[in-house]
């Protein structure tokens, strides 16, 4: 896309090249582009991608404001997510009344300014909810900056064309005005130096008016200073005009600011500064004006007489236009130099995105990243190298370099690093976040003193990853003084924000490859404990089961045969073993349940929880009623679940409301159940013996108990049981509980 955008040449091709990629990689069904009219500043529809023909959509021309999102995006400066149903319409509630239109479900808005200046907006809708991803986000900042300098260039391109078409025209048109000065222009020929062309100019003059003398000035701060001058001028007044004539001389101030020809009868010379020409009688100020700015004065005297004739007036115009033409034509030739200058240096940045993006395919190391930069940038530059700085510490370190740095000395004053607060060509931009340009070099900047002297231009970058400063990108050029210019500073930060979008990217490659590496560790780790468990359950249900069954069944038979032979401590121990046997079983249950939570998980399904909790009421009316106990329940819904788990779930929790009991308390158990977000949360409520604060979440781990089995039965492993049941729903378990009044069992799970 990046090379199809730099081969465009029309807006139309550069919608071509972004529109149909863009709705293709992220599933749009429609995209349009807005661009913002140089003239009235309105926005305009300049492409639109997916939608019907005559289709009533909410992207409509109008005015450039904060009220439609495009205008709001621009003068807010940043992309606009609207990724749910209605978001679009909240944010701006009258926005489908004011265009009949109907937004879509989820919508996009990139906005595209260049040079700072606002260009348009890119627009994507969605016909589902759209959640964007970092990564997409990325995508589109880039797609939006990049359809940004392609159109850019190619407005330029087309804006070029049609000033130099208008101005041909308009050039054409004045040939006839321009008859009196055919002369002229053979004698100008092809010369384009400026001060030649006006002593030429002078000669042209003095050959058609003898009398008449003439200078050509140029302005130097508040002077002017004549440049040339007809050799008929005595030396004394020639000495004074070269010194400079203030700005503010009345004539030469009157034809500065009005941009006329100003001829003035009867000339006051001591009025205007210049001492000693009292004998021209008459004088005339012609300014050369350009793009609205005098840039020059064409200068005339006549000492014959004190007034001007229509022919000298007519012939010193026509003169001082022919000057006037060959300065515009000269200026327009530089400022369009200069134009393609840019649009070359914007071709050639966009060029070397194009390399640091195939790069990215091939390295997602950020220092090679960086050198590429590096070679990409000194490429387009003159003689010098490039540095790459980040601080550690109190210091500056290098992690990349291109190029030599033309003495060994200012090499290993590099290698060694640089002192963070004295460094103040790295400081600069890495405390302000903006490009720092010396034309030439300054010895004191990093006080490194005469190891800098062979260095010229030098300029320094901040290199931004994910809104942070990672560090500084140095450009240094040998020589002497040499000022930057547009179209370089153009270069270098367009291949800065290149670098750093790489940066990005590779940065999240990399943390998408680490996080893969962990995630395949996990889950080599829960394979190994799922085995693990399988094994324990294996063990528990056949090696573990049968002793203990053997153990119990001759200690109960030893009991029945031989129970009145034995004296009473022997009928003791003889109890504690049986007592003991079904204890090691009822845990050998446990556990085998516990392990069952990982191993033999069932599919969820749509399950009544009234229908479990009447069936676990009733399991244990008995114990209920001999405890002269009571358990209730609200209405309680239909939810996703394992049936036989929830079961175990109401069971354990249940069970243990009526087996903590406080003493002379009749225990009392509550269940109800309340609608939370997606799902339902659900309570356990007891009247009984309650848990200390510092052990809320100690009673989930398994094994852990909190009384003696002489106080209470159980082995420790039921609630570690409901902690699981719950996770395994994708819910949580907690308990809230106040010592000698009872506990609160919270739990959530989600709804059908």
């Amino acid at each position: 896309m990046t090379e199809a955008l730099a081969a465009a040449r029309t807006p139309h091709e550069v919608f071509d090249v972004v529109l149909a990629p863009a709705l293709e990689a992220l599933d749009a069904v429609a995209g349009a582009v807005l661009l913002v009219n140089a003239v009235d500043g309105r926005l305009e529809i300049a492409a639109t991608r997916g939608d019907e023909e005559g289709a009533q959509t909410v992207w409509q021309e109008g005015p450039l404001d904060a009220a439609v999102p495009a205008g709001d995006a621009l003068a807010r400066r940043e992309a606009l997510y609207f990724e749910h149903a209605g978001d679009l319409k909240r944010a701006y509630p009258d926005l489908e009344a004011r265009t009949g239109g109907v937004a879509a479900v989820a919508t996009a808005v990139l906005p595209m300014r260049l040079d700072g200046s606002p260009m348009g907006a890119l627009i994507l809708d969605f016909r589902e909810p759209h959640l964007f991803t970092g990564e997409e986000r990325r995508f589109l900042r880039t797609l939006a900056a990049q359809c940004a300098i392609a159109l850019g260039r190619a407005q330029l391109s087309r804006d070029l064309e049609a000033r130099v078409a208008a101005r041909t025209a308009e050039l054409e048109g004045e040939r006839a005005a321009l008859d009196a000065f055919v002369a002229y222009k053979e004698a100008v020929g092809g010369e384009s130096d400026l001060l030649t062309l006006a002593q030429q100019a002078l000669q042209v003059v003095r050959a058609n008016l003898e009398h008449v003398s003439a200078a050509y000035y140029e302005r130097d701060g508040e002077l002017w200073k004549a440049r040339v001058w007809s050799a008929d001028i005595p030396p004394e007044i020639a000495l004074q005009i070269t010194a400079g004539i203030p700005v503010n001389a009345p004539n030469y101030a009157e034809a500065t600011q009005s941009g006329q020809p100003v001829f003035v009868d009867g000339w006051d010379a001591e009025a205007n500064s210049v001492q000693g020409a009292e004998s021209y009688g008459a004088a005339a100020f012609l300014p050369l004006v350009v793009r609205g700015e005098t840039r020059s004065l064409f200068s005339v005297g006549t000492r014959a007489a004190r007034a001007w004739t229509e022919r000298e007036r007519a012939l010193v115009r026509a003169v001082a236009r022919g000057l006037t033409v060959t300065l515009e034509r000269t200026e327009q030739a530089r400022h369009l130099a200069e134009q393609n200058a840019a649009l070359a240096g914007r071709t050639r940045a966009l060029e070397g995105f194009a390399d640091l993006t195939r790069d990215l395919t091939l390295h997602d190391e950020p220092y090679t990243l960086i050198q590429r930069a590096q070679e990409v940038v000194l490429s387009l530059l003159p003689d010098g190298y490039a540095l790459y700085f980040e601080p550690q510490g109190d210091r500056w370190v290098k992690r990349a370099q291109t190029g030599e740095m033309g003495t060994e000395a200012l090499q290993a004053v590099a290698d060694a690093g640089l002192p963070y607060h004295e460094a103040g060509n790295l400081l600069t931009p890495y405390t302000t976040l903006a490009p720092y340009y010396q034309d030439q070099y300054a010895q004191d900047t990093d006080n490194i003193g005469d190891l800098v002297a062979h260095l010229g231009a030098s300029a320094t970058f901040p290199v931004m990853v994910n809104g942070q400063p990672r560090g500084v990108f140095a450009v240094v050029l040998f020589g002497k003084l040499r000022p930057w210019s547009g179209p370089e500073r153009a270069v270098m930060e367009t291949v800065m924000r290149s670098l750093e979008l790489a940066l990005e990217r590779a940065e999240s490659v990399n943390l998408l490859a680490q996080r893969t590496r962990e995630l395949e560790q996990t889950n080599t780790e829960l394979a190994r404990s799922n085995a693990e468990l399988e094994q324990f359950a294996y063990v528990a249900s056949h090696d573990l089961q049968a002793p203990i069954r053997a153990v119990t069944s001759f200690a109960g038979l030893m009991a029945q045969r031989y129970g009145s032979l034995l004296d009473a401590r022997g009928q003791r121990y003889l109890r504690q073993i049986v007592d003991g046997g079904e204890h090691m079983k009822r845990l050998v249950d446990d556990l085998l349940s516990f392990s069952r939570l990982h191993t033999q998980p069932r599919e969820l399904v749509p399950v009544h929880t009234q229908t479990v909790f009447d069936a676990v009421v009733e399991r244990l009316r008995g114990e209920v009623e001999t405890l002269g106990a009571t358990v209730s329940g609200g209405a309680l819904p239909v939810i996703r679940a394992d049936a036989p788990q929830l079961d175990q779930l109401f069971q354990n929790l249940i069970s243990n409301g009526l087996k903590y009991r406080r003493e002379g308390v009749a225990p009392r158990v509550q269940v109800w159940a309340e609608r939370e977000d997606t799902g339902w949360r659900f309570a356990v409520r007891d009247n009984g013996i309650g848990i200390e604060s510092h052990y809320l979440e100690r009673i989930f781990v398994i094994f852990q108990r909190l009384h003696g089995r002489d106080e209470y039965e159980g082995t420790g492993i039921g609630l570690a049981v409901c902690k699981k049941i719950v996770e395994r729903h994708g819910g949580r378990l907690w308990v809230e509980s106040t010592p000698g009044q009872g506990s609160t069992f919270f739990f959530t799970l989600p709804g059908a």
